[in-house]
């Protein structure tokens, strides 16, 4: 599918760099977003709702490396976060599977084992019983937000609410992952993907009817906008999800969103933080991007690069892994021969434009998701 090109190994060693440059940074705290003109890093004490991230950080560079001292702190920090099993959050899948179930694949202890199957069964203990949707939780961990609630559904949820779930199949053979999965799924596609390929962000349900009161946005633009990473996280979802099950109505759902995507980008594929932000249509310069959503889909186009025996429709999509990358790497410090600043910052992330927060930043999970995405390209595996 693709030939590991030169520049994305400079591209490698910049990332791999820049994960030391923070280690450095932030000690024993955990990198959440920086401000590219300062350097500074804002941190968290509990890795917020992308800890598990930094985790595989630290484990890939430790592999790459073979810094042992790297892979022992990645362990170390898998620890720290056992104690946030039981917070009724939507990311604690992302939590444990980036963090304890990679953990398990890497080392083979059972105890890391046991965390992410704990993880897996209290995220899949979360779906609303009326209609099988996946919620944000009531104690979901988002620093820029407030929100929450079991009755709150939003279009993330096919890919930090369900990571587990295929993992967590795969080591135990239980259906309920499965049969869970598929009725989120479904209901996502019924509710949340409109006709032209765009999504909304939230849905609030009745719990007993298991019926829609109302969509709306909170990160997004306006309430029937599409704001860039939800649709990111959607398109990398059900990539996963046919990547997990072969079943090709994911596969279809995955390309009508990424349809488009490319149709709203131009030929970099980084996308404006919101695809229908009304100030596209005169100050288009000015809105701000958002390489982070880029990097999710990236990802996951780079674990179906890897795969063999790829449908002409997967091969199709897949093929967009090089395009995608490349048009990050245009955001990769150095930007040029003047650029004094260290090297592997992954610039334009934003964070939250609605309350200008970290809106043009460096975000620890878009260079996490970038990173990952050329250590698959490189080794031709993913650890899990």
């Amino acid at each position: 599918m693709y030939q590991f090109k030169d520049h994305w190994q400079t591209a490698l060693d910049r990332l791999c760099s820049r994960v030391m440059d923070i280690r450095r940074s932030v000690g024993d705290k955990w990198p959440y977003h920086c401000d590219p003109a300062t350097g500074t890093w804002d941190v968290t004490e509990d890795g917020d709702w992308c800890g598990g991230h930094w985790v595989e950080c630290l484990r890939i560079v430790g592999e790459l490396s073979g810094d042992q001292a790297l892979l022992d702190e990645a362990a170390e920090r898998t620890e720290r976060l056992r104690q946030y099993l039981e917070r009724d959050d939507m990311f604690r899948a992302h939590r444990f599977y980036y963090s304890a179930a990679r953990q398990y694949a890497w080392t083979g202890e059972d105890r890391f084992r046991t965390l992410a199957l704990a993880g897996a069964w209290a995220v899949r203990s979360m779906a609303i019983h009326s209609n099988g949707a996946m919620p944000i939780g009531t104690r979901v961990q988002v620093r820029s937000t407030q929100i929450f609630g079991r009755e709150k559904v939003c279009v993330d949820n096919v890919h930090p609410n369900l990571i587990l779930d295929w993992w967590a199949f795969k080591e135990t053979g239980d259906e309920a992952f499965i049969h869970g999965a598929r009725r989120h799924l479904d209901l996502t596609i019924r509710d949340f993907v409109r006709e032209d390929g765009s999504t909304l962000e939230f849905i609030d349900y009745d719990l007993d009817s298991g019926k829609p009161n109302r969509a709306y946005t909170l990160l997004g633009a306006h309430d029937d906008s599409c704001w860039a990473r939800g649709q990111a996280w959607a398109i990398a979802g059900y990539f996963r999800a046919w990547e997990a099950l072969g079943d090709p109505r994911y596969l279809a759902v995955g390309r009508k969103l990424f349809r488009y995507w490319i149709a709203n980008t131009d030929k970099s594929l980084v996308p404006p933080w919101d695809f229908k932000d009304p100030a596209l249509e005169n100050d288009r310069g000015n809105v701000p991007l958002d390489t982070s959503a880029a990097a999710v889909v990236v990802e996951q186009l780079a674990r179906l690069s890897i795969m063999p025996d790829l449908t002409p429709e997967a091969r199709e999509m897949a093929g967009y892994v090089t395009p995608m990358i490349d048009g990050l790497l245009e955001h990769l410090t150095p930007l040029d021969d003047a650029d004094k600043r260290p090297p592997g910052m992954l610039l334009d992330g934003c964070f939250n434009q609605p309350r200008r927060y970290a809106n043009r930043s460096e975000l620890i999970w878009g260079s996490a998701y970038l990173l990952f995405a050329l250590y698959y390209l490189k080794t031709g595996r993913v650890v899990e």
